[in-house]
Parts: structure tokens; C-alpha cells; sequence
């Protein structure tokens, strides 16, 4: 899949927007920092017309159900979910929660869930993957993955 393109598409579907709304959960500093990076380029490409908001939600944070409720309320009005992770043989518990309630309460939004990886060398996602697919086609959401590599050649 070229994620790179798809999204270019998806942005152009987007500009006619006054604002594009992200929503992100990330595990730690780095992929933080990937999410944000992500975040930056689409604002580029989205051009001065067009605003991106992003909500950033640590892994962690979702443990707590106010907080988890609060990011999900975010994520089910959100234009763009992004799930920023490192290699796992699963997504943590509080993750799927999280994911559920967003899903259960999302109406027309969100369009597209977005999925970051570690570069391929450092591990298999293929669970992760296989998992968020299926919640973006119960969701009718577009389904994206970019791996840290891909990242760096946009």
C-alpha cells in the first residue's frame, strides 16, 4: 500500500476543510515524536487554508476510565486517528478500551485510522495490524500504515 499517496489524497479531500481534527495515542518519547512528525507533514500539505488540531493522549493516560472517556469522546469526532506504537505481539488492553468506546460512539467520523510502526526490521506488527484493520472496516473507516522508514523518505 502507498500509504504516502493515499494520505496525499485523502489531504486533498481535506483542504476544502477550515480545520482537520487528529486525534493521537502514543506509547513513550518516540513515538511521540513520530505522531507529531506525521502531524507536521499533513499540516504542510494541508496549506495555511486548512488547520490541523491534534489531541495527543500517552498510552498510559487511557488506563485512567475519565481520561479514557475523554479521549474517546475526542477520537469519535475526529477527522484522522493515529495509533503510534513499537512492536508488541498485541495492542495493550487499555488501547482495545479505548478503541471500543470510540468506535461504539463515532458517527460519520473518524475517516481514517492511521497506524505507526517501528521500521520493519525491529519486529512484527502483523497482529497490530491484522486488529486495527478490522476495527477500520467495522468503523468504515480508510485503514493506513506507515512504518518509520516511510516516514523519513516523505
Amino acid at each position: 500500500m502507498d500509504t504516502i499517496k493515499t494520505m496525499l489524497a485523502t489531504c486533498r479531500n481535506w483542504k476544502d476543510a477550515k480545520q482537520v481534527a487528529a486525534v493521537a495515542a502514543y506509547e513513550d518519547s518516540h513515538t511521540d515524536a513520530r505522531a507529531a512528525e506525521f502531524c507536521r507533514c499533513l499540516s504542510r500539505q494541508l496549506g495555511q487554508e486548512c488547520e490541523l488540531s491534534k489531541q495527543m493522549w500517552l498510552l498510559n493516560e487511557l488506563r485512567i476510565p475519565q481520561l479514557r472517556a475523554i479521549a474517546a469522546g475526542e477520537a469519535a469526532q475526529a477527522d484522522l486517528v493515529i495509533i503510534s506504537v513499537h512492536h508488541a505481539p498485541s495492542l495493550p488492553t487499555e488501547v482495545i478500551h479505548w478503541i471500543d468506546e470510540w468506535v461504539a460512539h463515532k458517527r460519520r467520523r473518524p475517516r481514517v485510522l492511521l497506524a505507526l510502526f517501528d521500521p520493519a526490521y525491529e519486529g512484527d506488527s502483523g497482529s497490530m495490524q491484522t486488529y486495527l484493520a478490522q476495527v477500520a472496516k467495522k468503523g468504515a473507516m480508510e485503514f493506513l500504515v506507515h512504518s518509520e522508514e516511510l516516514m523519513e523518505d516523505s
